[in-house]
C-alpha cells in the first residue's frame, strides 16, 4: 500500500513538473515574440493540450493590432507534433500597409532544386478558423472582411479551404480558396480552386512525378505536369463597389458590353532534371506549353480599350532551346483610350483590329511573327510588319519591312490646322535593353491644305529617305540623322505673295544638339541657304541668299508684299548673308550688297547702283550702315550723279521708324558741280527735318540747259546755300542764297519774239539788247520754295553789255517763278527717259487733273 502512494506522489510530482515547465516554456516563448503590450489568460492548461482565453497583442511594423478569443492547441507527446489549432474568433486590424524590404538577399542562381516536397512533420493535423474579423486600409479608410477556413491532414494528403465574406454580409462567401496538396516520392502534388463572387473562377491542377530513363547513366528527371482554366464574368455588384473602395473603378461603358465570360485555357508539361541546380534548369528543361484565350464580348483592358477575340499560343522547348512554336491572335479592339494629346488632335481610329500569326522551328533568340494592325474609324491605319523577338536575356526586339498607312481627315490644335492628310512609311525598327534605333527607308506624307494663324498652304508635300533615329532606352540621349524635303504649292501669308515653296535640309546630331543644313527656294527663284546649329542654352542660324541677276528678273519684288510698287530694279547683281542667335539675349546680324544695280524708282531712273548694307540686331536696337555706297547716275527729268553716301541708322526695336539718321557724307553731281549735305544727325521721330545743302560750282550753261525754253544762254559757276526743311506737309526753303563764282560770266537773252516785245515796249528794248551779249560780275538770288512746288528767285544783277552805251554798268533786278513739279513734268514727258517713267507722269497728271475738277489742291 505504502509502494503505491509512494509511486503514485512521484507520478503527481512529475506531472506538476512537466506543467510548470510547460508553462514556463509558453510564457518565454510569447515573450520572444516581436510583439508589444501582449496580453493572455490561460484558460486551462493539459498534458495534450492548452486555451487560451484571450491573447491581444501589437506590433510597430507593420502597424498590427490583434486579438484573440480562445485560442486551443492540442498536441501528442508519442512524436511531439501539434496535433491541432483552433481558433474561434479575433479581431486583425492593420493600420498601414508594410514597407517592402530591398536589402533581402535575392536567391542564388545556383541554388539547388528543391530536394524534398513533403509536408512539414510539425504541421498540424486540424486546423479550425471559425470568424476571425480584418480590418485593412483601403481608399474608403478601413475595408472590413471575416475569414474563416479550415485544413486536414488526411494520411499525407491536406485538404484547405479558406473563406472571405464582407463583414456587412458574414454570411455569404465573397473569395473562396480550397484544394489539396500532398507528395508522392517527395514531390508535390497541388490542385487549386479560387472563387471570387461569381465574377471569376480559376483552378489550378500541378502535378511532379519521377521518371526513370533508359540510359542508366543518366540521373531521373522530373516529369511537370500542370493546367490553368481561368473564367471571368461580368461582376458582381458588391466585386464592383470593392473596386471602388480600392480605387480600381470599372468604367460603365465598358460594363455595358461586357456580356459572356472570358475564358483562359492552359496546359504544360516539362521534363527537367532532377539533380540539377536552378541555373541551369532553363538550359536543360524540355516539354511544351499550350495556351488558349477566348474573349467572345468586349472585356475592359484599364487604360487601353475593350478587347474582344480570340488567342492561342503553343511552344516546345528541347534542351532549353525552342524548337517549335505557334502563336494565333485575332483581337478587337473597341473604344480604345488614345492619349489625351492625341485626341485633342482629331485623331479617332475607332475600332482596331490586331492580328497576329507565326509558326515554326526556331530559337528564343529569334522568334519571328508577322502582324498587321488596321482601324475602322475617321483616322484610317494600316500597319503591317515582320518582327523578331529574343524571349532570353538580353531581351530585344526587331520589327522588319514595316509598311504604315495614316488617312486622316483633319488634325487641328490652338495654332494649326491640317485637312485631308495621307502619310506612308516603311521602316524597321530594333530595341534593345539599353537601346533603340528607327531606320526610315522611305516616308512620305500629303497634306492637302495647312492652315496657320497667320498662313495659309496648299498641297503641302513631304519625302524623307534613308533616315534613322536612336537613343538610349531612358530617351534622354536622343540622335537624329535624316534627309527630308518640304515642298507647297501655294504659302499664302501677309508677308509673301502665293507662290510654291520647297525645303530641302539635311539633319545630324542629338536632338538637343541638333545641327540642320538646307535650303529655301520659291518658284519666282528667290534660294537662301542656311546651317542652323542648336545647342541646349541657344540657337544660331547662318544663311546666304542666292546672288540674283537682276537681269533675268527680280525674285524679291516677285516674293515681297512690301517690296515698294514704284521700285523696279532690271539690271546688276544682289547678294546676301548673314547669321542670328537665338538666345535669352536675340542677336541677328545681316549684309546685303548692290554690284551695278540699275533701275526706276517712281519717276526717276538710276544707274550703275552700288552699295553693302550692313544691319545688326543686337539688345533691342537696330543698326543699319553703308558706307561709301554709289550711284552712278539719276535721271528726274534732270540727269545727275554719281551719288555718294555714307551713313548709318540706329532704332528701337519697339520704335523702328523713329530712330536717329546720322549722315556722314551725301553728295550728288550736279550740272558740273556737286551738292552735298553737311553731316548731321536726323532725329525721325521729330515733326520737321532741316537740312543745310551746300551748292558748289553749278555750271550755269548747263543749268539753263534744263529749262524747256533755249531763249537763254550763258556762262559762269553757281555756289550757295539752301536750307532744306522737310515735314508732313512737304519741302520747303526759306532764305536760300545762291551766287555766280568770281570773276562773273556771260548772259545772252535772244528770243524769236524779241522785235515784237521792244516794238510794243521801249523800256522792254533796252533790256533785251543790255542781255542779248550780258557781261555779269555779279549774279546773286535769294532762294525760297514752298510746299505746293512754287520756286521764287529774286535775282540780281550787275555788269554790262559792250556794245551798249560803250559798256556802260548795268543793274538789273529781276523776280523769277517757276512751278518746279510742272518743270520736271515737262523734262520727263520731252525727253528720252523710260516708258514706265512717262506712264506714271501720265498717270500723276490724271490724278491731279482728277482732284482739281473736285476742287481738290492738286
Amino acid at each position: 500500500m505504502r509502494r503505491w502512494q509512494k509511486a503514485l506522489l512521484i507520478a503527481l510530482a512529475i506531472l506538476l513538473l512537466v506543467l510548470a515547465v510547460a508553462y514556463r516554456y509558453v510564457q518565454k516563448t510569447l515573450a520572444a515574440l516581436p510583439v508589444q503590450q501582449l496580453h493572455y489568460q490561460l484558460s486551462s492548461l493539459g498534458l495534450h493540450g492548452l486555451t487560451l482565453s484571450n491573447l491581444s497583442f501589437v506590433m510597430d511594423e507593420p502597424a498590427l493590432q490583434v486579438t484573440l478569443d480562445k485560442l486551443s492547441l492540442s498536441w501528442r507527446f508519442s512524436d511531439v507534433k501539434l496535433t491541432t489549432v483552433q481558433l474561434s474568433g479575433g479581431d486583425i486590424r492593420l493600420k498601414t500597409w508594410p514597407v517592402s524590404d530591398s536589402t533581402n538577399a535575392a536567391p542564388t542562381a545556383d541554388a539547388s532544386f528543391v530536394q524534398s516536397w513533403q509536408l512539414p512533420a510539425a504541421w498540424p493535423d486540424t486546423i479550425q478558423l471559425e470568424k476571425l474579423n480584418v480590418t485593412l486600409p483601403c481608399a474608403a479608410g478601413s475595408c472590413r472582411y471575416q475569414l474563416s477556413g479550415q485544413s486536414r491532414v488526411n494520411e499525407s494528403t491536406l485538404d484547405y479551404q479558406l473563406q472571405l465574406t464582407d463583414a456587412d454580409s458574414p454570411q455569404q462567401p465573397r473569395l473562396s480558396l480550397s484544394g489539396s496538396y500532398s507528395s508522392e516520392q517527395q514531390l508535390p502534388q497541388l490542385s487549386a480552386r479560387v472563387q471570387l463572387d461569381d465574377s471569376a473562377t480559376l483552378t489550378l491542377r500541378q502535378q511532379v512525378s519521377t521518371q526513370e530513363q533508359i540510359d542508366t547513366q543518366k540521373s531521373a528527371e522530373l516529369a511537370i505536369d500542370g493546367a490553368l482554366s481561368l473564367q471571368i464574368a461580368p461582376p458582381s455588384p458588391w466585386l464592383r463597389q470593392q473596386l471602388e473602395l480600392w480605387q480600381l473603378p470599372l468604367p460603365d461603358d465598358a460594363l455595358k458590353h461586357f456580356t459572356a465570360p472570358v475564358s483562359v485555357q492552359s496546359q504544360w508539361q516539362f521534363a527537367l532534371p532532377a539533380q540539377q541546380g536552378l541555373a541551369a534548369l532553363v538550359s536543360a528543361a524540355s516539354g511544351h506549353w499550350q495556351l488558349q484565350a477566348h474573349l467572345p464580348s468586349p472585356f475592359a483592358v484599364p487604360g487601353i480599350g475593350l478587347l474582344q477575340g480570340e488567342l492561342t499560343g503553343a511552344v516546345a522547348i528541347t534542351q532549353g532551346e525552342l524548337s517549335q512554336y505557334q502563336l494565333e491572335a485575332n483581337l478587337n479592339l473597341t473604344e480604345p483610350l488614345l492619349p489625351q494629346a492625341l485626341s485633342q488632335l482629331g485623331l479617332d481610329s475607332g475600332n482596331l483590329t490586331l492580328r497576329i500569326n507565326s509558326e515554326g522551328a526556331a530559337q528564343l533568340t529569334a522568334l519571328p511573327l508577322q502582324f498587321s494592325l488596321t482601324s475602322g474609324g475617321p483616322t484610317q491605319l494600316s500597319l503591317t510588319a515582320s518582327a523578331n523577338l529574343n524571349a532570353t536575356p538580353p531581351f530585344s526586339a526587331s520589327l522588319q519591312n514595316a509598311n504604315l498607312m495614316v488617312n486622316q481627315p483633319l488634325l487641328h490644335s490652338d495654332r494649326l490646322q491640317l485637312n485631308a492628310v495621307q502619310l506612308q512609311s516603311r521602316f524597321n525598327a530594333y530595341w534593345l535593353a539599353d537601346s533603340w534605333q528607327l531606320d526610315l527607308e522611305q516616308l512620305t506624307a500629303n497634306v492637302a491644305s495647312a492652315g496657320l494663324q497667320d498662313a495659309q498652304i496648299q498641297q503641302l508635300r513631304l519625302i524623307s529617305s534613308n533616315s534613322r533615329l536612336s537613343g538610349d532606352a531612358a530617351f534622354s540621349n536622343v540622335n537624329l540623322s535624316a534627309k527630308a524635303e518640304l515642298a507647297a504649292d501655294s504659302l499664302v501669308h501677309s508677308a509673301v505673295k502665293p507662290l510654291a515653296w520647297q525645303w530641302q535640309l539635311s539633319a545630324d546630331g542629338k536632338l538637343s544638339e541638333l545641327a540642320i543644313n538646307g535650303r529655301i527656294s520659291n518658284s519666282a527663284g528667290l534660294g537662301v541657304a542656311h546651317q542652323l546649329k542648336h545647342t541646349p542654352n541657344a540657337t544660331k542660324v547662318n544663311w546666304q541668299l542666292d546672288e540674283l541677276f537682276l537681269l533675268a528678273g527680280n525674285p524679291l519684288a516677285a516674293t515681297l508684299n512690301d517690296w515698294p510698287a514704284l521700285l523696279e530694279l532690271n539690271r546688276g547683281r544682289l547678294s546676301g548673308h548673314g547669321s542670328a542667335l537665338l538666345a535669352a539675349q536675340t542677336a541677328a546680324q545681316a549684309e546685303l550688297t548692290l554690284s551695278g544695280v540699275s533701275g526706276i524708282y517712281d519717276r526717276s531712273l538710276f544707274k550703275d547702283a552700288s552699295a553693302t548694307f550692313v544691319a545688326n540686331y543686337q539688345d533691342d536696337k537696330l543698326t543699319v550702315s553703308t558706307e561709301q555706297s554709289r550711284i552712278g547716275e539719276i535721271n528726274h527729268g534732270i540727269i545727275a550723279g554719281p551719288l555718294l553716301l555714307s551713313a548709318s541708322y540706329q532704332a528701337g526695336a519697339d520704335a523702328l521708324s523713329a530712330g536717329t539718321l546720322d549722315i556722314r557724307q551725301l553728295q550728288l553731281a550736279l550740272m558740273g558741280g556737286s551738292v552735298s549735305l553737311q553731316p548731321q544727325q536726323l532725329k525721325l521721330a521729330d515733326n520737321e527735318q532741316l537740312l543745310q545743302l551746300e551748292l558748289k560750282q553749278l555750271a550755269l550753261s548747263q543749268l539753263l540747259q534744263q529749262h524747256p525754253s533755249t531763249d537763254v544762254s550763258g556762262s559762269g559757276s553757281l555756289s550757295g546755300r539752301i536750307p532744306l526743311l522737310l515735314s508732313s506737309k512737304g519741302a520747303s526753303v526759306q532764305q536760300g542764297v545762291i551766287a555766280a563764282e568770281s570773276p562773273g560770266g556771260q548772259l545772252q537773252y535772244r528770243p524769236a519774239t524779241a522785235q515784237s516785245m521792244a516794238a510794243t515796249n521801249p523800256g522792254m528794248k533796252l533790256v533785251l539788247e543790255a542781255l542779248d551779249d550780258f557781261h555779269y560780275s555779279v549774279l546773286s538770288s535769294n532762294v525760297s520754295y514752298d510746299t505746293s512746288g512754287k520756286l521764287l528767285l529774286a535775282l540780281q544783277l550787275q555788269g554790262k553789255n559792250p556794245a551798249l552805251e560803250q559798256g556802260r554798268p548795268i543793274n538789273l533786278n529781276i523776280n523769277l517763278e517757276e512751278d518746279i513739279p510742272a518743270l520736271i513734268t515737262s523734262l520727263q514727258l520731252s525727253s528720252q527717259i523710260s516708258d514706265v517713267i512717262k506712264k506714271r507722269v501720265q498717270q500723276k497728271l490724271q490724278q491731279s487733273g482728277a482732284k482739281g475738277a473736285n476742287g481738290a489742291k492738286p
